[in-house]
């Protein structure tokens, strides 16, 4: 299959090829076709059986279409096959992993930053409905019974927590020091009045900060809290809720979200 060369060129590759889970779902359909069994194609792509069948479900869903088939028994013993549009989507993604690999070998060659700035580039380019965007490195990963926990650190030390099922964690190959950018929509964010007090609360995640802006509608208002750690976070709260917790620009305020709310997203 290609692949980038080393680990400066997947770095490189990640910023302008697209998000590594994208490559390993298309990586997929590379072995499946060299194979014809999901069973290898699955070992040959990093993929567990259920894992792979979730991925060629996932790009059956998005490519509007059946890009896998299956046939069972026979003379042939059965097999996993490439359908006429599974082979002309792969061909396309084949030739634009070409051109990617030239341009990526001529931007690190050209300009010594690339390999800070092009990852950079990819997660402004990234278009979410989340009005919370945070990038940060994973500290820890703790199992448990059916979703696993994920503690992400974010700009200025902060701690953010999330729960995935075992087979996210699997699929996004989650562990110590990967990064991930973490959404959270600001309808799913919490306020209340002066700073954090964990003991008065079961939210997972509390961040501090300052109100710096109040947007009021008819019957919400969009309130921004500029954090201590330069970030900002955004809330919808009710004119009402607004009022009764007195939140004004300059006044003290924690943003309040459970770890259920906070969506995970691997782009490296």
């Amino acid at each position: 299959m290609n692949q980038p060369s080393d680990a400066s060129d997947e770095a490189l590759f990640a910023s302008v090829g697209g998000p590594v889970g994208g490559r390993r779902r298309l990586a997929l359909l590379q072995a499946i076709a060299a194979t014809g069994s999901l069973v290898k194609a699955a070992k040959a792509a990093g993929f567990s059986y259920k894992g792979a069948w979730d991925a060629v479900e996932a790009m059956n869903n998005l490519a509007e279409g059946t890009l896998v088939t299956r046939t069972t028994g026979g003379r042939g013993g059965g097999g996993t096959w490439l359908t006429p549009r599974g082979r002309e989507l792969l061909a396309m993604y084949e030739k634009l992993l070409e051109g990617q690999r030239g341009l990526v070998a001529r931007i690190g060659r050209e300009h010594a930053s690339a390999a800070r700035d092009l990852p950079v580039l990819g997660r402004i380019a990234m278009l979410s409905s989340a009005r919370n965007q945070f990038v940060g490195r994973v500290t820890a990963l703790r199992r448990g019974t059916v979703n696993d926990e994920v503690e992400l650190e974010i700009a200025g030390g902060q701690r953010l927590f999330a729960t995935v099922t075992h087979g996210s964690a699997h699929t996004m190959r989650l562990k110590t020091g990967v990064p991930l950018t973490a959404l959270i929509k600001a309808s799913w964010v919490l306020l209340a009045s002066g700073a954090p007090d964990a003991r008065r609360c079961s939210a997972g995640n509390q961040l501090g900060g300052t109100v710096a802006r109040v947007q009021k509608g008819a019957v919400n208002s969009e309130v921004v809290l500029a954090l201590d750690s330069g970030l900002a976070i955004a809330a919808i709260v009710s004119n009402t809720g607004l009022k009764d917790l007195g939140l004004r620009k300059g006044e003290p305020a924690t943003a309040m979200f459970n770890a259920a709310s906070v969506i995970l997203v691997r782009l490296d």
